[in-house]
């Protein structure tokens, strides 16, 4: 046996054993999230081989997970960039599904992981429109929250004009009775459009019309 041949047999062997022993102990970790994106790392993923039952493991889990979009890996860091619809899928859920397809044996997550800025816009909105929801399918779907709060503005408008000074924390009447207007007129801008144009055309007919008769 050649000396090259000899040198090609040991490097395939460290190779294997060193699978092996990440394949053993292989830990999956989060390293940054928003909703719709994950990075993760894994250190089984550095310059992995081609047939890699990890990688493999975890590109095809991913792959079959509902909302998926796209794999990047970065084989230099072991990194991977996963988009995927987060309103499909939970982070938490596709987490658990590369991990069990892959056969790691742990997921590491910062134990007091900061929400960023985008989970805190996506569960305020996701909270309003699960209340808007609730009120639309109480109402049996004649109003909602666009009517509603403006309508409350109103109301509380009224209560502040009757108690006048005892109102206590209550703002002014004028504020709530402005601010039920503005919010009405912000929410249903599309309605209001079209009820304008419709004016507008009648009043143009209407010009037309008495041109015509003088």
């Amino acid at each position: 046996m050649s000396r090259s041949e000899k040198e090609t047999i040991l490097r395939n062997s460290h190779s294997e054993s060193g699978e092996g022993l990440r394949h053993k102990d292989a830990k999956l970790r989060l390293v940054h999230f928003h909703p719709g994106y994950l990075r993760i790392q894994a250190d089984a993923f550095i310059h992995p081989a081609d047939d890699s039952p990890l990688l493999t493991g975890a590109k095809a889990a991913a792959e079959a997970a509902a909302g998926f979009r796209s794999w990047s890996l970065k084989p230099k860091t072991g990194s991977v960039v996963i988009e995927y619809d987060n309103s499909t899928i939970e982070a938490d859920d596709l987490l658990k599904d590369i991990a069990k397809g892959a056969g790691f044996r742990a997921i590491d997550t910062p134990a007091s992981r900061r929400m960023t800025r985008e989970e805190l816009v996506s569960g305020f909105v996701n909270g309003v429109q699960g209340v808007n929801q609730a009120v639309s399918h109480l109402t049996g779907d004649r109003a909602d929250l666009r009517e509603l709060t403006p309508l409350a503005l109103a109301a509380a408008s009224i209560v502040a004009l009757i108690l006048n000074k005892n109102r206590g924390l209550l703002p002014s009447w004028g504020s709530s009775l402005y601010h039920s207007y503005r919010i009405f007129m912000q929410w249903h801008k599309k309605e209001v459009g079209v009820r304008e144009k419709a004016a507008r055309h009648e009043e143009e007919r209407g010009s037309g019309g008495n041109a015509l008769i003088q």
